[in-house]
């Protein structure tokens, strides 16, 4: 590919905020269904045939979800990257490792019974205390540090993502809550609405960063 075929390459703002979008959205959801059964697996005793062709296969379609997201990435040609921008996409890495960590430690220690973070069941002390604290204190000391390091672009891009996502966030959660109350719908779960305030916040703000 030449530097005009990349310079020409149509849609690539929006080829960005799909492939992150939906490609982190699927890693996010894998990880989880990863961990949640390897930790039912080892609870029930030493792993089988089944449940290790179970976890390589789960294993298989995580690397085949990023090797696809790498390949269908938008091709750019090299630019400088800024301490600022350095800093800001090392302490991105940092958030998307400590929530991987985070969300493995949590199943491990709510148990398969309680379907890790998709249930309103009881959950030990220690695991309590543990995701209050990392939630807390340590998550906004990071996002902290990081929205200090970003340029104006990223924090434009950021802030009106947030504001789709709050908008979105105020027209779904009546509407969702009138709907349950008529038997439409099932009754409203606040994990579930904020996941999907999440989704749309961050593709708001590919969208806006990208483009």
């Amino acid at each position: 590919m030449t530097d005009l075929d990349i310079d020409n390459e149509p849609n690539t703002g929006l080829r960005k905020t799909l492939i992150g979008g939906i490609g982190g959205t699927s890693l996010l959801f894998l990880s989880a269904f990863l961990a949640g059964y390897t930790v039912a697996v080892f609870e029930h005793g030493m792993p089988s045939t089944i449940d290790m062709a179970m976890i390589g296969g789960i294993l298989a379609v995580i690397a085949a979800v990023v090797f696809v997201c790498v390949r269908l990435w938008p091709k750019t040609g090299p630019e400088p990257i800024g301490p600022s921008a350095k800093k800001s996409r090392d302490l991105m890495f940092v958030i998307i490792g400590l929530s991987i960590v985070a969300g493995i430690a949590f199943a491990a220690m709510d148990g398969p019974d309680n379907n890790l973070l998709f249930s309103n069941g009881p959950i030990s002390l220690t695991a309590a205390v543990i995701v209050l604290a990392g939630w807390l204190i340590v998550t906004p000391i990071v996002t902290l540090l990081w929205w200090r390091s970003i340029d104006e672009h990223e924090a434009g891009a950021y802030r009106e993502g947030s504001m789709i996502a709050a908008h979105f966030y105020l027209f779904l959660a009546p509407a969702w809550w009138i709907a349950g109350r008529a038997g439409w719908v099932p009754a409203q779960d606040p994990m579930i609405v904020f996941i999907i305030v999440c989704f749309v916040w961050t593709v708001a703000w590919f969208y806006k960063k990208f483009t």
